[in-house]
């Protein structure tokens, strides 16, 4: 069997995590928005507004795997909060502040960086395919936590307009190697997202979650990015 030439991991719960739960951080970006806000709205009365707009956002991007990017949640959030449209500033200034809160709270998952050490010993190509509304956030997660290093491509469905599942986006990333999908593996923690989406594609597929999954699809299926990696080491 040719081994692999690529190998590309999702980022969230799979390299990477909150340190907070994820309402939290959102809270925190909401807080300092308020303050930049004309008239101030509380960071309750904001975080009600944008719970707001994701259930219908969440909705419309699951059901047609497009991304809706972080500019377009934060000029709909500070419209509802204002009244009117807001300036342009005040919109680059929440993405800001939202992109810095996600980092901040951002830390790696045991063994992430010792298997990345190892892959990247053996040359092969490494590259990150992640469901995320701001590609910002996403390098800036890798950077934070000092990751960033060892992928050649970060691919976002907020760069490319495409969520996984949709094969779209895996052969986006697949074109920046100039590779067929038989020469890649996609690891991550998403039956649906992650392996479907590559299985779909043609590519190997490995499912690391403590979750109980019943009737994967996943060419192999691990608890810990530690059992895969003898694995992945021989692919």
């Amino acid at each position: 069997m040719t081994r692999a030439k690529a190998i590309f991991f999702d980022l969230g719960e799979t390299l990477v995590t909150q340190n907070i739960e994820d309402n939290l951080v959102t809270m925190k970006a909401l807080e300092k928005i308020s303050k930049s806000l004309v008239r101030p709205k509380s960071p309750s009365e904001l975080f009600t507004i944008y719970k707001q707009g994701y259930k219908a956002n969440e909705a419309f991007r699951t059901k047609h795997h497009v991304e809706i990017p972080i500019q377009a949640w934060m000029v709909q959030l500070l419209r509802r909060a204002l009244g009117h449209e807001p300036e342009d500033s005040l919109v680059e200034e929440a993405i800001k502040t939202v992109v810095s809160a996600r980092a901040e709270n951002a830390v790696v998952l045991p063994d992430s960086k010792s298997l990345l050490e190892k892959l990247s010993r053996r040359r092969i190509k490494l590259g990150i395919i992640s469901n995320v509304s701001s590609h910002d956030v996403a390098v800036e997660i890798l950077r934070k936590v000092g990751l960033l290093e060892y992928f050649e491509r970060v691919v976002t469905s907020a760069f490319v307009g495409i969520r996984k599942p949709d094969p779209g986006i895996f052969l986006y990333a697949l074109m920046q190697f100039k590779l067929q999908p038989r020469d890649a593996i996609i690891l991550g923690d998403s039956e649906r997202h992650d392996v479907l989406g590559g299985a779909i594609t043609g590519m190997k597929t490995v499912l690391v979650s403590k979750r109980p999954v019943t009737d994967s699809i996943a060419d192999y299926r691990f608890a810990s990015l530690a059992e895969a990696s003898p694995i992945l080491e021989s692919l």
